[in-house]
């Protein structure tokens, strides 16, 4: 054994301890304000859904700057963009935005670049938000925008699930198109049913005319 083999062994430990502490600590630090962007993302998809779309555009403009200070600081702190907590950061502000495009119809530019993974992962949540959207939209009577809503949510499904990707590249993808799968299913039994209710309350309204 080289006598300085013990020695050259804590430096290395010792210089890693170092690195990994500061790295501990700057993700302690990104992660409050992650936090706060995850919030201002709940609200613009609330504000949009209440077709509050002056608010729900403010509050993207807010997280769109607080990402690029994230991923700005994440980047001098040595912490990599592929972070999961700042792939969901990037996911979550996206969701917020095509929400926002498909309520208001509006168009909103993306000032920031997303990593791949996050635009798959919010494509693929969205699903799930259309089906909300689809209920909605039946609860109020609005039978024709809700087939509208759920020819969307059936279109993306079938782009979405051509993608042939592992869990190497993409952690817990194929779990999450099973999940959509199940919602697209659902939502279609859902709009049928009610698309035969009111066939069959037109023909009744019909037959009592003729009486």
């Amino acid at each position: 054994m080289p006598k300085d083999f013990q020695t050259r062994i804590n430096l290395l430990v010792k210089d890693s301890y170092e690195f990994l502490r500061k790295q501990e600590d700057a993700k302690y630090e990104l992660l409050k304000d992650i936090s706060v962007a995850l919030k201002k993302c709940r609200q613009s998809i609330k504000a949009s859904y209440a077709q509050d779309f002056k608010t729900a555009k403010k509050l993207l403009d807010e997280i769109q700057r607080e990402v690029g200070k994230i991923v700005k600081t994440a980047s001098k702190k040595g912490v990599q963009n592929t972070w999961p907590p700042i792939v969901q950061t990037y996911q979550e502000l996206l969701e917020a935005v095509f929400i926002y495009w498909f309520a208001s119809g509006k168009e909103y530019r993306l000032k920031v670049r997303p990593p791949p993974a996050s635009i798959v992962y919010a494509a693929s949540d969205l699903i799930g938000e259309l089906k909300r959207i689809m209920m909605e939209k039946l609860r109020r009577g609005q039978l024709d925008e809700a087939e509208e809503t759920y020819s969307v949510m059936t279109q993306l499904y079938e782009n979405i699930s051509t993608i042939a990707l592992g869990d190497a590249a993409l952690p817990g993808f194929k779990r999450k198109m099973d999940v959509n799968r199940a919602s697209v299913e659902s939502a279609f039994t859902i709009l049928n049913e009610e698309l035969r209710r009111k066939a069959f309350l037109s023909s009744m309204e019909k037959r009592l005319e003729r009486l």
